[in-house]
């Protein structure tokens, strides 16, 4: 695959095409087994008939109940191999041993298979799954088993163990999950101040991200003095400095990435933003001015825009004022008097001017 270059890739299974003669034997083969399919249904019923009749014959004359006479005939009946078992290596010899093939090999032809089974063990190995299914399926079944081989050695051994898996690609299709032994995600709770689902959500952001990340959405906006975007207020910072977005993902709403719980939401966001389909706007004059119409319109019919900022603590409680403590002027008003210089000229009076003659 396309990450993993170099690699072998593990065939899938897949079918040939056939052409019209080919399908129509295969349409009388499929019809020749159904009908022979269904012959051996009904003689197995019948089968099943005669196995009821006889065992409820055998409980009642031993006076046990069918199910143990049941119970019983399976033990004793043999069945083949089940599915997905592995022959053991003593069986494998024997098949050599009796496969007349496989006698008087010379030199050869045994590196010849030794080189086929140590590419075929290679292969299976370090192999690239060709499908995003496959390479799912083969994620939960080997979590599956590392989960319980670290959970029997945490009670074998009383150690502690925590695991966090993400896809490493943004196109795979297997979902990121954490594991941990007795109580070790409480760590990162307790310790580091964090969720291991906020971990993993994070990991899962920082694995998929090539160029791009959540966090670069913020430098589309083009100002000379930075605004911190706050999903919650965006109204308030369009109303304040014109700013408006296009092209986010139909069906997801309008909050912090940090908010976005699924991955195929996460997914979308982050393909709008590597294709520029999402951007930050800077609105035209006339825009800004009929949203501040909107925006004042709705305050003055009451609603509330945006989030409002918490109140004080104190709000609703008589404050107590310098006068109502004490006379003497404050620090801050002492120093702004004593700061305050006299004037070169001083004007005189109305009155010192009137009776003043005596000063001519």
């Amino acid at each position: 695959m396309s990450r993993n270059p170099g690699h072998p890739v593990i065939p899938p299974r897949s079918s040939e095409k056939l052409d019209a003669a080919q399908r129509a034997v295969r349409k009388v083969a499929a019809e020749q087994r159904r009908v022979k399919q269904e012959a051996v249904s009904r003689a197995v019923a019948e089968l099943l008939e005669e196995q009821d009749t006889r065992i409820n014959e055998i409980a009642k004359a031993h006076c046990i109940l069918p199910e143990k006479v049941y119970m019983l005939s399976i033990s004793y009946t043999t069945s083949d191999r089940p599915r997905g078992q592995k022959f053991q290596l003593k069986e494998l010899q024997e098949m050599v041993a009796n496969d007349p093939e496989m006698q008087d090999l010379d030199e050869e032809t045994k590196q010849k298979y030794l080189g086929e089974l140590k590419e075929s063990r290679g292969h299976k190995a370090k192999g690239v799954r060709s499908t995003n299914t496959a390479a799912s399926r083969d994620v939960q079944a080997t979590l599956k088993n590392i989960y319980e081989e670290l959970q029997a050695l945490a009670y074998h051994t009383g150690i502690y163990a925590c695991l966090f898996v993400t896809r490493g690609h943004v196109y795979d299709t297997h979902a990121a999950t954490w594991f941990g032994t007795d109580n070790i995600m409480d760590f990162w709770e307790d310790r580091m101040n964090l969720s291991p689902d906020y971990i993993i959500k994070q990991l899962e952001l920082w694995a998929c991200n090539e160029e791009k990340t959540i966090g670069t959405i913020t430098k589309h906006l083009r100002q000379e003095k930075p605004i911190r975007l706050r999903f919650a207020n965006f109204e308030q910072i369009k109303y304040k400095f014109g700013i408006d977005y296009e092209g986010w993902p139909d069906g997801i709403p309008f909050s912090s990435p940090y908010k976005i719980q699924t991955i195929d939401e996460i997914r979308r966001l982050r393909d709008a933003i590597r294709e520029n389909t999402f951007q930050w706007v800077k609105m035209t004059p006339s825009q800004h001015q009929e949203y501040r119409k909107q925006v004042d319109a709705r305050r003055k019919a009451g609603e509330t825009v945006g989030v409002p900022r918490q109140g004080r603590s104190d709000k609703g409680k008589k404050r107590k004022t310098a006068s109502e403590n004490d006379s003497q002027p404050s620090k801050k008003v002492r120093r702004t008097r004593a700061a305050q210089k006299s004037r070169e000229i001083i004007e005189t009076s109305d009155e010192d001017s009137d009776g003043g003659g005596d000063h001519f």
